[in-house]
């Protein structure tokens, strides 16, 4: 598949799913399209008599435990996640569906005296929307929010029974404009798109929206018992579904869309024993099946979605720079929807990693890629790319004086139409502060990180950048523990109380805390705040960065820990999308498998930077179990940047660049001289 055709795929895909209400369009995310969806049938989640939850599949085989203080379940939208009620506790907790100890534990806020019930993923998977004090309730999955109303007192009322769909339509039960006066329970369904309320039914409760989020079923009482119904959300379409003199209780799609689980209650007979079963109602063929061994109330089915992994990967590491480039912006000209047309170009040495670290800052900033060459030269392979992906007249940075990238490589960028403008000093450190200052004259956020390392600080750029053009943030470099008198001087001219400081590692904390001390901020107050990642690895603080930047990331970009070059053709490709992470060559590290895992309910693409050489083949499957079920996810290589000819290619869509706004306060500290 050549480049062109391979865009134009992309922007068909993208444009469909979106169309379709597929992909969450949810501020600062964008994704690879989720393939294989709708997702299929997986195992069935329910609480049993005892109180505790347990799986079983649809035939009744399986079956295990899942949590002993648990109930309520609901499943994210890939099936890679529980979110339930600890009633011990009254918290909801969120799980990874094969280890019940990985996930977050999200408290009620204090005092409110809130008992949280029915809890339920919408969107893509990062936010939890639940029931608390009569009012629908809405928090982030991996508890980094503090728990708020959904909606506006204008347009509340007592509500309960939330269930939400990938599609951002939110369906409940509200029985009336408040909860000091009972009312007769009514189905609505809430679109977050268009932030619209639509009444579905009267006297109906236990709804269930389906997983495109076209239709809810729910119970009615009908002659005494319980019965089940659907109806499209458009209020359309009202149908009954059985009529047998039982009760029918919170019934629960199938992921595929065409069967419903619900729970019945038997009195027992001697050959039966009295208790809550599990029951499958079929919508093609309207007959109903027991589960065996289901044996208990609240049913949820897990749904089966394929994530996406990409590999973007060359002949080498500088081949691979250019891959990343080819993946990630358009060709001139083009015009292909979903992928970002560059404004600029950032160029740095390909031998020379202490210039390099702090280039995706300004890249991100700028709005294109950074791309290595030789440094007495302008190598032709980025000559080509530069014509591929930027119009002439546009602006190319050179990062480094002419000893890192020689004057000819200035001069070849001029004659090939590009303004080069060099951004450099005497030092890499005091170069990052020329970097700096090209992002913006007003930082809200700088970031330290040792300019002796490249992990940390290619990270912190990774952040930096992923502001976009709206950006902000900038990362100086520090000479080990020291800091030299450049980047003390730019960080005296601005207040720590509105300019953020972000230490990141021990090195750069230890450089802000002797600078402070031996009085080179003058200006700075007696006492002030800086806010520290601390990692005891270079995996684990590209995590913390991940954890304080990213909420509930849709994407992430995965390079190898041994390479700097991986490490910015990752980081530059991908910085307005998601996090840099760090692996080892054969295995995934423990730190970023775990958040993986944690934020497996809203990711559902990773891209993994170099070929086998950097990151082994046996580390894609272990990416894929740790945000998602096993096996269930797209494998595609981008050879060169540019897929294979197959239905099942995963392109990027285009990113918003939306300014995160960090919660810096767990991380404060307060130094005084």
């Amino acid at each position: 598949m050549n480049l062109r055709t391979r865009r134009r795929s992309a922007a068909l895909t993208t444009a469909a799913a979106l169309a379709a209400g597929l992909i969450a369009a949810l501020p600062g995310s964008a994704a690879a399209v989720p393939g294989n969806w709708p997702a299929t049938d997986g195992k069935l989640l329910y609480t049993d008599v005892g109180g505790q939850m347990a799986f079983v599949r649809p035939d009744g085989s399986s079956w295990s435990q899942f949590h002993p203080t648990g109930d309520q379940g609901a499943w994210s939208a890939d099936g890679s996640q529980v979110a339930f009620v600890n009633h011990y506790d009254d918290h909801i907790r969120t799980a990874w569906a094969d280890s019940e100890g990985t996930g977050a534990d999200i408290a009620m806020p204090s005092g409110s005296g809130w008992h949280p019930a029915d809890p339920t993923f919408w969107y893509g998977g990062g936010d939890i929307v639940f029931t608390a004090g009569g009012r629908l309730r809405l928090t982030a999955a991996d508890g980094t929010r503090t728990p708020k109303a959904l909606f506006g007192t204008d347009v509340d009322g007592c509500d309960s029974e939330p269930s939400g769909a990938v599609n951002g339509m939110l369906a409940f039960v509200r029985t009336g404009t408040s909860c000091g006066t009972a009312g007769a329970p009514a189905v609505w369904v809430y679109n977050g798109r268009s932030g619209a309320f639509t009444k579905l039914a009267d006297d109906a409760k236990d709804p269930s929206i389906s997983p495109d989020g076209r239709s809810v079923a729910f119970t009615r009482s009908i002659d005494g018992h319980r019965q089940l119904f659907k109806v499209n959300t458009d209020g359309t379409g009202l149908t009954q579904l059985t009529t047998d003199a039982v009760n029918h209780n919170r019934p629960a799609w199938s992921p595929q869309g065409n069967r419903i689980a619900y729970d019945v209650f038997v009195s027992g007979d001697p050959d039966v024993p009295s208790g809550p079963q599990v029951w499958i109602h079929d919508l093609g063929t309207g007959t109903q099946t027991q589960v065996p061994q289901g044996t208990g109330t609240d049913v949820a089915w897990q749904p089966l979605r394929d994530n996406a992994i990409s590999r973007v990967y060359g002949s080498d590491t500088y081949d691979t720079n250019i891959a990343s480039s080819k993946w990630t912006w358009n060709t001139v000209g083009a015009g292909a929807t979903g992928l970002p047309n560059a404004n600029a170009a950032v160029l740095i040495s390909k031998s020379d990693a202490a210039y390099a670290t702090t280039a995706t800052s300004l890249a991100g900033k700028k709005r294109g890629p950074v791309l290595t060459t030789s440094g007495t030269g302008l190598d032709s392979s980025v000559q080509t790319e530069l014509k591929r992906m930027l119009p002439k007249g546009r602006t190319v940075y050179l990062v480094g004086g002419t000893k890192i990238l020689s004057s000819a490589v200035a001069s070849k960028v001029t004659s090939l139409g590009y303004v080069a403008k060099r951004l450099s000093d005497v030092s890499r450190y005091s170069t990052s502060v020329a970097v700096a200052k090209a992002i913006t004259s007003t930082p809200k956020y700088v970031f330290l990180a040792t300019g002796t390392d490249y992990h940390n600080a290619l990270a912190a750029s990774s952040a930096a950048g992923s502001m976009g053009s709206a950006g902000t943030a900038t990362v100086l470099l520090t000479d080990g523990s020291t800091m030299t008198a450049s980047v003390y001087g730019y960080l005296n001219k601005y207040s720590p109380g509105t300019t953020k400081i972000i230490t990141v590692g021990t090195d750069a904390e230890s450089a802000l805390t002797k600078a402070y001390k031996a009085g080179k901020m003058p200006n700075w107050p007696g006492s002030y705040s800086y806010y520290r990642v601390a990692g005891s690895t270079p995996q684990s603080n590209a995590i913390q960065l991940a954890n304080l930047w990213w909420s509930l990331p849709s994407n992430a970009a995965v390079a190898s820990v041994g390479s700097w070059r991986g490490g910015v053709s990752a980081s530059s490709a991908m910085t307005t999308y998601g996090p840099l992470l760090w692996t080892d060559v054969t295995s995934l590290p423990y730190e970023t498998k775990r958040y993986l895992m944690r934020m497996s309910s809203s990711m559902y693409h990773v891209a993994v930077f170099g070929g086998s050489g950097s990151v082994d083949a046996s580390v894609i499957p272990k990416i894929g179990a740790a945000i998602g079920v096993g096996t269930h996810y797209v494998y595609t290589p981008y050879y060169k940047g540019v897929a294979p000819q197959t239905t099942t290619a995963q392109p990027l869509s285009g990113g918003t660049g939306s300014a995160p706004s960090p919660d810096l306060a767990p991380l404060r500290v307060t130094a005084t001289k």
